[in-house]
């Protein structure tokens, strides 16, 4: 996702696209960090790697506390891809990582097998057909089977809740759990269509998933906020993946969080970063110094 990104976004973005450590399986937005000391790392999805933003949360929270932040984010990653061996490595040797919490979208249940790819796209287990998470949903619900869409919704929150602990216990280091969204986590879900239980990012999540999950954590940073969205971007004739294009000729991000959202998080995640630096270095973070 990152090198499209780069082609639909281009000119008008530069994401310094690079591999880490030689590995060029999945480039991630730079500036390049080296992994040979100290730093911190930040996995999500594309909310971390910050579409259309010059200056996304890593990046600031890396000049907030003078150390290196290296910028896992990917779009549609799901849990599964931050336990990738290739990925997991570099969060382990991190003195401290920020997982964003990832869309629900990127999990497994009986009808979806999410563990091939470990982001949106998955197979239908009773064919074993490539599907979207979103089809196979639509699908779902087209049954009109209530039952059985809360069973699914049900199966897929369980699964998300064992990924994404399994990621926290594989972490030696200080962890912080994010909520980075436009709404908050507790929702009352309308089964009658498929929106009205995935609602906005991170889509399927809700209150529960959060509190069974914020204990295998050592903090917890909730940020939601509609500031700045939607966004004007560039002057285009054509819609944008991702971005609407308006009556006026402009394309408009709605869904990813605007710089002003960013601005937020880094500034709510600085306090809590700072406080788990010291406490595991036992003296103050370099920015203290």
């Amino acid at each position: 996702m990152s090198k499209l990104y780069q082609e639909l976004d281009g000119p008008h973005f530069d994401y310094e696209l690079v591999p880490v450590a030689g590995d060029d399986r999945e480039l991630y937005r730079g500036p390049a960090v080296p992994i040979d000391g100290p730093y911190i790392a930040c996995i999500g999805g594309a909310q971390t790697f910050g579409r259309f933003v010059e200056c996304p949360f890593p990046t600031q929270l890396s000049k907030r506390l003078v150390l290196p932040v290296l910028n896992l984010g990917l779009g549609g990653a799901g849990p599964r891809f931050a336990l990738l061996p290739h990925v997991l490595r570099l969060l382990q040797g991190a003195r401290l990582v920020v997982v964003q919490m990832f869309s629900g979208r990127s999990t497994s249940n009986s009808l979806f097998d999410n563990s091939e790819y470990g982001r949106g796209g998955g197979r239908l287990r009773a064919t074993g057909e490539w599907s979207s998470f979103e089809k196979c949903f639509r699908d779902l619900f087209a049954t009109g089977d209530r039952d059985r869409i809360e069973r699914i919704v049900k199966e897929s929150r369980d699964d998300y809740v064992d990924s994404m602990t399994q990621l926290a216990a594989a972490l030696p280091c200080p962890k912080v759990l994010l909520w980075m969204s436009r709404r908050e986590p507790a929702y009352t879900p309308r089964w009658n269509d498929v929106f009205g239980v995935l609602r906005h990012y991170p889509q399927l999540l809700d209150d529960g998933v959060v509190e069974r999950l914020r204990p295998r954590y050592d903090a917890y940073v909730q940020c939601v906020s509609e500031n700045g969205l939607p966004q004007r971007l560039w002057r285009a004739e054509a819609k944008v993946e991702g971005a609407r294009l308006g009556d006026d000729g402009y394309l408009y991000n709605e869904y990813y969080p605007s710089p002003e959202g960013n601005d937020e998080v880094a500034a709510a995640l600085e306090p809590v970063c700072r406080e788990l630096l010291t406490g595991a270095a036992g003296q103050p973070s370099p920015s203290a110094v």
